[in-house]
């Protein structure tokens, strides 16, 4: 609590009273008392957009100040500084797009020049429109998508903006393939360089500027965000290094394309599952081992890529404890025996059996597998050969979902062959009171494992699968939920396979790819 006195000229002194947030003025015995803080009027309605907070001015009691949460910005906050593309037809668009599709640079919607034109800053519902005392491009009209006002050939027109829709670029944050559609907002490069804008006037004579005539299909502009306008490795951009113009590539971040695939061709079913192509399962991997008394590599077990660099598999399938050098993993092939064009082969950098693995009951049978690449990547995406997805903590499927199997093995439970093609089958979850010793010929079952098998007694796993997926499809991709483990036989009937349950093993897989 303090006092204070305020001296009038030609009258007695009044006092002042602070208490918190209250005011209280006392002169020649009138008291009067205000909140410190009182919305004034020109706060009466809040005036700032997108959260904004509404302060009156200090200096006039009719103005107001916004201050604007991270992301806006403008008189009334009416500004997003972090979107990158339009919805829709772009009216509710507020982003900093500032070029048309010619590559010329917006007028201010507060140019003298457009004070006759029906859409300008200076109209009463100019806020409401999105336009004011800044050049970025608005649809105030429901046009097709937003535009703007140019100078152009000594006349003011107007231009639809290059701004991109969102329907078309997808995922903005990362990149595809190379990265040629790339329409994100990563502007620094791989040494930490900060790029330039494309259409900054030291890159005049450069061949790609926003000045090309098809800057817009490229996707350059009056930004500085990297862009692969020629087809190269990844984006890129130019950069200034000391006094020397050069251009440097960008770390942008690859898109998760986990547990995507081809369109599906139609399968021919034989018994123990049906054919399919590698296209179908491109997570699908082949494990090969070299016997050091035996020539010639011999097929082992199925695996399954996860990431770039690394695959898992079954622990029962490396019990006899191979050096890396005998062991080899492909990708991409759908024929088991016979090497094919797009394949991609691998050695083994290192492996990991889960140190809790019991060969009796093969509980904890998962093993995590390095690929051996001289590259900053492994694997390299394609349709043949992509990353399944590994599932959330906190993704639960219903019991009888259908899901997919697939691999090498045998088609047979007493067959003394392989298959020679890949081969697919369709299994539903089994509850977990389905799932348990009296079930499986009172073998262990323990909540490490889970049940899945064919009602029709069709599909199920069988010897050479061990270590391959089962993936069932979430919101349009295939999750891994399960790695082939062990059976009581192959297809008996109202017997599952079982399964490593991937779902409790999660943070083993993360901590083992991180170490």
């Amino acid at each position: 609590m303090m006092w204070k006195i305020l001296r009038t000229e030609g009258k007695l002194p009044c006092l002042l009273l602070l208490v918190g947030a209250i005011m209280t003025v006392q002169c020649q015995g009138l008291r009067m008392r205000f909140k410190r803080g009182a919305r004034s009027r020109a706060c009466t309605r809040n005036k700032c957009y997108n959260g904004g907070q509404c302060s009156q001015a200090y200096y006039s009691p009719q103005l107001f100040i916004c201050q604007c949460h991270q992301g806006f910005s403008g008189k009334q906050c009416e500004i997003d500084t972090e979107i990158k593309c339009y919805k829709d037809s772009g009216v509710t668009y507020r982003g900093t797009w500032s070029m048309t599709k010619s590559g010329t640079e917006c007028l201010n919607w507060n140019s003298n020049g457009l004070r006759d034109r029906t859409y300008s800053g200076r109209r009463e519902d100019a806020a409401e429109l999105g336009l004011g005392n800044h050049n970025y491009c608005r649809n105030p009209d429901e046009d097709s998508r937003p535009w703007c006002y140019i100078y152009k050939g000594g006349k003011y027109i107007w231009e639809h903006c290059s701004v991109p829709s969102c329907s078309k670029v997808g995922n903005m944050n990362c990149k595809s393939g190379r990265g040629t559609d790339y329409q994100g907002s990563h502007s620094v490069t791989s040494s930490g360089a900060t790029c330039l804008r494309w259409n900054s006037r030291i890159l005049v004579n450069k061949l790609y500027t926003a000045w090309r005539s098809d800057a817009y299909q490229l996707g350059l502009g009056s930004h500085n965000f990297c862009r692969n306008p020629d087809n190269d490795s990844k984006p890129w951009c130019h950069v200034l290094k000391g006094n020397q113009l050069t251009w440097e590539y960008c770390n942008v971040p690859t898109c998760s394309t986990c547990g995507l695939r081809q369109r599906r061709v139609r399968q021919y079913r034989i018994k123990g599952g049906s054919y399919a192509d590698i296209a179908a399962h491109p997570w699908q991997a082949a494990i090969f081992v070299k016997y050091r008394r035996a020539p010639g590599e011999h097929f082992l077990c199925g695996g399954i890529l996860i990431s770039s660099c690394w695959v898992l598999s079954a622990a029962h399938c490396f019990e006899e404890g191979f050096s890396t050098n005998q062991l080899k993993i492909v990708l991409g092939r759908t024929s088991r025996a016979t090497p094919e064009e797009n394949e991609q082969t691998f050695r083994v950098k290192s492996y990991t059996v889960h140190q809790r693995f019991d060969s009796e009951n093969f509980n904890n049978d998962i093993a995590l597998l390095q690929l051996n690449s001289d590259a900053e990547d492994c694997a390299i995406e394609t349709d043949t050969v992509r990353a399944a997805c590994l599932p959330t903590p906190e993704l639960q499927l219903p019991d009888w979902t259908e899901c997919e199997i697939s691999g090498y093995g045998r088609s047979e439970e007493f067959s003394p062959f392989y298959s020679e093609h890949l081969k697919e089958g369709h299994v539903r979850l089994f509850p977990a009171s389905r799932c348990t010793t009296q079930h499986l010929d009172n073998r262990t079952v323990t909540d490490n494992m889970l049940c899945a098998g064919d009602t029709r007694h069709l599909d199920d796993a069988c010897k050479g699968d061990s270590g391959g997926p089962l993936v069932c499809m979430k919101d349009d991709r295939m999750y891994l939920i399960g790695i082939i483990s062990w059976g009581v036989g192959c297809g008996r009937k109202d017997i599952p396979g079982v399964y490593t349950n991937v779902n409790r093993y999660l943070d083993w897989i993360q901590d083992n790819m991180t170490s």
